[in-house]
């Protein structure tokens, strides 16, 4: 638009006519929410004379595989093109477009040569929804079509599914419903009766381009409640991978009834950061009747590798036939056979965390053992005694005994006499200086507590006898020496 390159604009090959045979086609590689088109005729620096008047849009995207034609909010497919050569012609599109891929096919009602030159407005489509699956709307009396009528997936009997439409468009609907039949060009309200569902909740399913982690999800609902419509008294959101089975405990959330205030209002619901690419919701009826307007998501990708639900059930088959082989095998080990991969998926980490923690503490009690062993090699041994022994009596030290006519003895051991080991004691002091200074000798024991001369034990335990050596002789410095005739001892 407003360029003049080469020949200045697009010109097919064949004049424009009501059947459409050549486009011109942009490929965004991406899915885009396209909301406005914009198309200009050739000028060429005023030698152009070729515009189209109308034109007609096709779109494709990966969850439909296939071309859809556009058509606008009150069900027409050509849009109005330009009136000449040089002016540009702005279209809002109502409802938007989600598409990778769009054509522009010129139209004319009579044959003649057409150029164009174009545009298109919007933006990438961040919100990650692919397409949504649910029952479609009901009917309200005679003229009142509660429909999603820009819903562009497959109509099959009363289901939607794998298209996009108004829950996803952006656009609230009016306070009061009867607004959009009475203003064609207002969005509406998706609306479900009570009375041909049983009481059952209303499932809505929603499938994403990537696994993500929501956060909240929004639901724009209506609640006017003097005209049997009310918020859903409770809403559960499940989760799910593949799309097959939806794991886990589902999110409940029960709404108070408002009796009060009848505007519309948008009902959040908090997803504890939930993981999936398939998303659940079942809404249930607080009155006769049940309406929304919009569903949105707060969301982000999530990067990794999920298990997909068709392995888990292969998997499972598995299982169940080898158990179901097995002779004897009741229908209760069967179940718990086909429940136990699952379960310990989930409990993967606190099992691990646990046989851990006891590989640690065994390792712990092996090197104890090991430490006090080694002390107790190391530490010496006391002398075994046989019981009932007088120990004391092992212990005794011999010494000489007095000299005849003397009331002084001389203490001297015999260094070969046999003494009992004792154990190694600690260290002591140096003796006081005092010690190494002459002292009178000790009064010696009496001669039957000697140590070869008792019995010191009453068990049979008999000590060896010591070696047969003479005493050492005492060697005097001089002949004692007597005074008086009383033979009294003086010493040396």
């Amino acid at each position: 638009i407003r360029n003049e390159l080469n020949a200045g604009a697009w010109c097919p090959s064949t004049p424009a006519t009501p059947d459409l045979k050549e486009w011109l086609q942009i490929d965004l590689h991406s899915v885009h929410m396209i909301t406005s088109t914009e198309t200009q005729g050739r000028f060429g620096n005023g030698r152009g004379v070729e515009y189209a008047e109308a034109y007609v849009l096709e779109y494709w995207r990966p969850r439909l595989n296939k071309w859809i034609r556009y058509r606008h909010r009150l069900g027409d497919e050509a849009l109005k093109g330009n009136i000449n050569t040089y002016l540009e012609s702005k279209t809002q599109l109502d409802p938007p477009i989600w598409a990778s891929k769009i054509k522009f096919l010129p139209f004319s009602h009579h044959k003649r040569t057409v150029c164009m030159r174009v545009e298109i407005y919007g933006c990438r489509w961040t919100d990650g929804i692919s397409s949504y699956s649910m029952p479609q709307g009901d009917k309200r009396g005679t003229s009142w079509e509660f429909y999603d009528t820009s819903y562009d997936g497959h109509w099959d009997g009363e289901r939607l599914q794998y298209g996009l439409g108004q829950l996803t468009d952006g656009e609230v609907a009016p306070e009061d419903f009867k607004t959009a039949f009475y203003q064609p060009s207002s969005q509406g309200w998706v609306g479900w009766k009570n009375d041909t569902r049983e009481s059952k909740p209303i499932e809505i399913v929603f499938e994403f381009d990537k696994v993500r982690e929501f956060s909240t999800v929004h639901i724009y609902s209506n609640n006017q409640f003097t005209k049997d419509v009310q918020v859903f008294s409770q809403a559960k959101v499940l989760f799910s991978v593949g799309g097959k089975r939806y794991k886990g405990e589902p999110i409940t959330f029960d709404y108070i009834e408002d009796h009060i205030w009848e505007t519309p209002r948008n009902v959040s619901i908090r997803l504890h950061h939930r993981v999936g690419r398939f998303v659940k919701l079942q809404l249930q009826f607080a009155a006769r009747w049940l309406m929304i307007s919009e569903v949105t998501f707060d969301s982000s990708v999530v990067n990794g590798n999920f298990t997909d639900e068709e392995e888990e059930e292969m998997e499972e088959q598995s299982l169940q036939k080898d158990q179901i082989a097995t002779p004897g095998a009741d229908s209760k080990n069967v179940v718990s056979a086909v429940n136990t991969p699952s379960g310990l998926g989930q409990y993967l980490g606190v099992i691990v965390g646990v046989l851990s923690v006891l590989v640690v503490l065994m390792v712990a009690v092996v090197v104890f053992v090991v430490i006090q062993q080694r002390r107790y090699k190391s530490s010496p041994r006391p002398s075994q005694v046989p019981g009932g022994c007088d120990k004391a009596a092992l212990y005794r030290e011999p010494s000489m005994g007095r000299l005849p006519g003397s009331s002084d003895y001389a203490d001297v051991r015999d260094p070969e006499y046999a003494v009992p080991l004792q154990p190694p004691q600690t260290p002591r002091a140096p003796p006081p200086l005092h010690n190494f200074l002459p002292k009178p000798p000790p009064v010696p024991p009496p001669p039957e507590r000697y140590y070869a001369a008792t019995e010191i034990c009453n068990s049979g335990f008999v000590p060896p006898p010591p070696p047969l050596s003479t005493p050492p002789p005492v060697r005097l410095s001089r002949q004692p020496r007597y005074v008086s005739n009383t033979r009294t001892y003086v010493g040396p």
